[in-house]
């Protein structure tokens, strides 16, 4: 099978997580680069992010530095390939575990337990490499995974508006829509932004209590009521 097209140099992918050399396509190259992959999950996890350099990946793969550069344009590069491996072995396992788990729960129970799966892979995530899941973070959402899909709007009206529909049928649509919308970005964005200011709050009883009474207050119907929305739409 011939080998893939080398992927566009970065000032084509500007605010994209880095992209390798090219794909591999054999048997052999695939292995190759699983190695390199493992390795870096492996000395982020074992050895922390200072520890990552093209050297110490090819002792711990046993990938020669001059494959590694057949793949990989940097390590950076690699840490993009290893984020989307957790990310698809989260949407893999992660999911269907969550949608088993909250199966038959109210309102309340159901959204704690999808946001404290949330935290749970925004915290993996942002212990595997901290600067880099903060730089690209609008990239690393694994509900994309799941379809995939072609962009977020897609994930909301497949994943976000169907639980709002079904939990909160007397919502408007427009604010049905928004809700959706709000209980999948926003709630990342909370998240991100605690990990950047005060990741040591992030792990915290009360900031899943804050995050599931924001959530909370997406879906009630009496906030805001109309006649305020009224109101502020004549001021």
């Amino acid at each position: 099978m011939a080998q893939q097209k080398p992927v566009s140099p970065d000032r084509s992918r500007k605010g994209r997580v880095p992209a390798p050399r090219k794909l591999p396509s054999q048997s052999r190259s695939r292995s190759l680069v699983s190695a390199l992959i493992e390795a870096c999950i492996r000395v982020l996890e074992e050895e922390g992010s200072a520890a990552l350099t093209v050297n110490r990946l090819a002792e711990v793969s046993g990938v020669a530095v001059g494959s590694f550069y057949q793949y990989f344009p940097n390590v950076e590069a690699l840490l993009g390939q290893a984020f989307e491996h957790v990310l698809r072995e989260e949407a893999a396992v992660s999911v269907p575990a969550l949608r088993a788990s909250v199966a038959g729960l109210p309102l309340e129970g159901a959204l704690r337990e999808i946001l404290l799966n949330m935290v749970r892979t925004e915290m993996r995530l942002h212990r595997l490499h901290a600067e880099f899941h903060l730089k690209y973070h609008p990239e690393l959402q694994m509900g994309m995974r799941i379809g995939p899909y072609a962009s977020s709007r897609e994930f909301v009206d497949d994943a976000w508006l169907p639980f709002v529909t079904l939990y909160a049928p007397q919502l408007e649509p427009e604010r049905a829509d928004m809700a959706a919308y709000m209980l999948c970005m926003a709630m990342r964005s909370v998240i991100r932004a605690a990990l950047e200011d005060a990741p040591e709050r992030v792990g915290q009883a009360a900031f899943l209590d804050c995050l599931l009474a924001m959530a909370l207050g997406m879906l009630d119907p009496r906030l805001p009521t109309r006649e305020l929305r009224d109101r502020a739409g004549e001021t």
